[in-house]
């Protein structure tokens, strides 16, 4: 038997079919070429990326933004929403605190939440604005009583001060305050407030005293709480001296001292009016018992003479206020130094 040779395949049409097996056989191995490398990559692990709840927000650009119901929500960087769009009023206090709005229909109110959406501070606040010159300062203003009052907060959403201020302003970095009569001037110090200054005035009938400390002499006084319950001790027993001239109740002397304290007004102080006084000294006295202030005050005063002739006294008196078992204040001691010297 003879084989095929060339001319008889050509005759007999096979060289077109072995070109399409060719084909074929290309096709195929290109389609197992692209499934090869389909599969590599499916296997490959591509880089560990942190799932995006788990991605740390960049603080510093957190931004704002609102949603198709007309308010506001807050993001990071990476797009992850941090606060879902459900507030009236939204503002970056600083990385990780938002000031937001609240309202009822009648009354909009500020508080601070966290940039999780927590809230941090109530909303009790009229308006939050950032001091001029202090990056890291927020004064907001509230109304109790018909008065408009300040509270001083840092970024991260803590108070300076618990004290609440009728008027607050910043010049150069001073702080002054005012609430009622009293004003202070400071300085912001980390978390603190240091007071350079501070004075206030109690009334005595149509007069005043004062009482001002600045500088390393306040710093070594007692706190400014206790100054100011001083100073209204000492206020009272002036009134009782100048205005009343009947002592104070007796739950309010020393049993130790009742006696001489009462002596104080027994025709001494008659015919007296105060002109003025002014604490110029305050020192906590050493004692193993409840604690015990001197309040050293210069006074001047008039004494009514013979006829129509008024006597001015110039003096120095000292007051001892203590504190009793129940924590309150009580006097138990005093001196007139003119009086002392007359005796």
């Amino acid at each position: 038997m003879r084989l095929p040779d060339a001319d008889d395949a050509i005759q007999k049409g096979s060289l077109p079919m072995n070109r399409r097996l060719k084909r074929i056989w290309l096709v195929l191995l290109a389609l197992l070429m692209c499934l090869g490398a389909a599969a590599t990559r499916w296997v490959q692990p591509e880089p560990e990326q942190p799932e995006p709840e788990k991605q740390p927000a960049d603080s510093a650009s957190v931004q704002v933004f609102p949603g198709q119901n007309g308010r506001w929500g807050a993001r990071a960087a990476n797009g992850r929403t941090l606060i879902e769009p459900t507030w009236y009023y939204l503002r970056i206090m600083s990385d990780t605190v938002l000031i937001a709005r609240s309202s009822d229909g009648k009354k909009d109110c500020f508080g601070l939440i966290r940039s999780n959406g927590e809230v941090l501070v109530p909303f009790i606040y009229s308006a939050f604005a950032p001091v001029s010159g202090l990056q890291d300062v927020w004064k907001a203003s509230f109304t109790e009583n018909g008065r408009q009052y300040y509270h001083l907060y840092h970024e991260d959403g803590t108070r300076w001060s618990d004290e609440a201020w009728e008027s607050c302003s910043f010049e150069d970095g001073i702080l002054t305050a005012a609430f009622g009569k009293e004003c202070f001037t400071g300085v912001l110090n980390d978390r603190e407030i240091d007071w350079e200054s501070w004075s206030s005035e109690y009334p005595v009938g149509l007069h005043r005293l004062t009482m001002q400390f600045s500088g390393g002499v306040l710093h070594r006084l007692p706190q400014i709480s206790t100054l100011r319950q001083l100073g209204e001790c000492a206020a009272a027993y002036l009134r009782n001296l100048f205005v009343t001239h009947e002592p104070p109740d007796a739950t309010l002397l020393s049993a130790e001292e009742n006696g001489s304290l009462r002596a104080a007004f027994r025709n001494r102080y008659a015919n007296c009016r105060l002109r003025s006084a002014e604490i110029v000294r305050v020192h906590r006295r050493e004692t193993d018992a409840l604690p015990s202030y001197a309040v050293q005050m210069h006074v001047t005063y008039e004494r009514s003479g013979q006829g129509n002739g008024l006597e001015v006294i110039e003096t120095s008196m000292m007051l001892t206020v203590s504190r009793n078992a129940d924590g309150a204040y009580i006097y138990s001691g005093f001196t007139d130094a003119r009086q002392s010297a007359a005796a």
